[in-house]
């Protein structure tokens, strides 16, 4: 069975050694850094596509803040204030009303995050989004490979809340979850105060599991995690569904005292090896789910 990695793979060629003087930071991690002279210029591209990313039925206004809103998470990730956006339409609609109702979309994402508009495309077919979002570094760039055996692992809210609000949506249930899933917060506030003091960061995008893993990779370390201190919404399910945008980042022990428990979840720490290892009720716990693949 192919994966989204796979696929991935087949293109790391084309960027590996190209880090120079402009390009800070390449591909592996949640977004570019690009030199420049203000700030370092951070830009991400992600495509959220229809029955994949977003039920067919979803209303087009939906349709558009969800779109944006994940592809700014990737900013908040890589420790910065999102900028301006382009935004890529692909649609089989043929009601003008659909498309005012879509830029309606896209206008409150704008006023949500205080982003500009700066260009896009709009082509005939399935429904898909391809965004572009740019933002400037707050302090220090967050990148998935510096964590460190010892540093603590933390993440910034709630596990499962996207699963349990796309699960009420389809039971004609109106709740706030079914607001967080189509409508996530994004923790631009909560990215610029850990810039300055964690070591590795990721956006739980793809699943806490396989997320942690990616860090885990890069950084070449392993990870212990316990089930208890992870706060969750449904089951343990929620640690490899996905959909939370939520930021998971590591830091040094010295900087414990600096993340209130209202804010931070302190969840495990950074070990030797390559493994993560689930704590629940004492006993190692076998991961057998990995996380979001849209190629699975």
């Amino acid at each position: 069975m192919i994966s989204e990695s796979d696929i991935l793979n087949c293109f790391q060629h084309l960027v590996e050694d190209k880090i120079d003087s402009l390009v800070l930071v390449g591909s592996g991690d949640d977004a570019a850094v690009i030199k420049s002279q203000k700030a370092n210029l951070v830009h991400s591209l992600d495509i959220s596509k229809i029955h994949t990313h977003f039920p067919n039925n979803a209303s087009p206004e939906d349709i558009a803040f969800r779109s944006v809103a994940v592809a700014l998470s990737d900013l908040a990730a890589m420790g910065a204030t999102p900028s301006f956006i382009s935004v890529g339409l692909t649609s089989n609609k043929k009601d003008i009303n659909w498309y005012k109702k879509f830029t309606q979309g896209i206008q409150s994402v704008m006023n949500e995050y205080q982003i500009k508009l700066v260009g896009g495309d709009v082509t005939f077919g399935e429904i898909n989004v391809c965004v572009n979002v740019f933002g400037y570094i707050n302090e220090n760039i967050l990148t998935r490979s510096n964590a460190k055996p010892g540093d603590n692992i933390y993440i910034t809210g709630q596990l499962g809340r996207g699963r349990k609000g796309l699960i009420d949506w389809s039971n004609g249930k109106k709740s706030s979850f079914v607001q967080h899933y189509f409508c996530p917060k994004i923790n631009f506030d909560k990215s610029k105060y850990i810039s300055e003091l964690a070591s590795s960061c990721i956006d739980i995008s793809d699943g806490l599991l396989k997320d942690l893993r990616s860090i885990c990779k890069l950084s070449k370390v392993g990870a212990k995690i316990f089930y208890e201190d992870i706060p969750i919404t449904n089951d343990i399910d929620d640690l490899s569904y996905g959909d939370d945008y939520e930021l998971c980042f590591t830091c040094p022990k010295i900087y414990a005292e600096k993340f209130n428990k209202k804010d931070f979840f302190l969840i495990g720490e950074i070990t030797q090896g390559k493994n993560i290892e689930l704590i629940k009720d004492n006993i190692p716990v076998d991961l057998k789910k990995n996380g979001w693949d849209s190629f699975e």
